[in-house]
């Protein structure tokens, strides 16, 4: 009797370790490079920090969410919480408890046709023609079309298609500079929460418990700042500099 109980119990620890040691998926949206990079390094290190491994893919802005709505994946790193939390309980995923870091967002008009942040948050009324990226459109509080690629909407914004692109700093300020485009202009937007995306029904859960911790722990031993601290200077702060 001793030995059968010896040997469920062992089954059960066996188990157990099995969970805890399973790999995460992870899924990182197609931004810029730097912030590729830093979310890769953040959510490994989360991971790591909490006895676990992260296998991460990098896909274009659209499947990544298709991943986390289908239960494919078990995290997203990293997308912008939506400011407005009445729209949240119709997502078909859930945000981490804890937030990673602010993310700014910048409007970016043609110069031609000058354009405030003002107006846009007052309902839009002149109606301008704006783009944002696809997983964006929720963000605001009045009509703007998705878009899935910040070069070519910068494309129309600099030719006058649109009137303007509304996206993260950091990954839209290395396209423009890139592109060499002079006839847009840039503004401050707002800054918002960069979140992990979990699976629905997932916060408060194992895996959300896992980020805040983790992030907690990174924080105490300086790890988070090392990877965290040269990305946030370039993309959590609104950077004023023109075309």
């Amino acid at each position: 009797m001793l030995k059968r109980c010896a040997f469920a119990l062992l089954g059960i620890l066996v188990f157990a370790g099995g969970l805890s040691a399973q790999a995460l998926t992870v899924v990182i949206p197609q931004v810029s490079p730097a912030a590729i990079d830093t979310y890769t390094k953040i959510i490994t290190a989360i991971a790591e920090v909490e006895g676990k491994t992260a296998n991460v893919q990098v896909l274009p802005f659209a499947r990544a969410i298709y991943m986390m709505e289908t239960k494919q994946a078990d995290i997203e790193a990293v997308n912008v919480q939506i400011p407005d939390q009445s729209k949240w309980a119709t997502l078909k995923y859930d945000y981490s408890t804890t937030a990673l870091a602010k993310i700014a967002f910048v409007l970016y008009s043609n110069k031609a046709k000058p354009i405030t942040a003002a107006e846009l948050k007052a309902g839009n009324a002149k109606g301008y023609k704006l783009e944002t990226d696809s997983a964006h459109v929720d963000h605001f509080n009045f009509a703007i079309s998705p878009s899935t690629n910040i070069d070519g909407s910068l494309k129309k914004v600099d030719s006058g298609q649109i009137d303007g692109f509304i996206f993260a700093m950091g990954s839209t300020d290395a396209a423009l500079k890139r592109l060499g485009f002079k006839n847009i202009s840039r503004q401050s937007y707002d800054t918002f929460n960069g979140v992990f995306l979990l699976q629905k029904g997932a916060r408060g859960g194992p895996v959300d418990a896992m980020i805040t911790d983790g992030i907690a722990r990174l924080k105490a031993n300086g790890k988070f700042q090392e990877i965290m601290g040269p990305y946030m200077a370039a993309s959590s702060t609104f950077i004023e500099w023109q075309p």
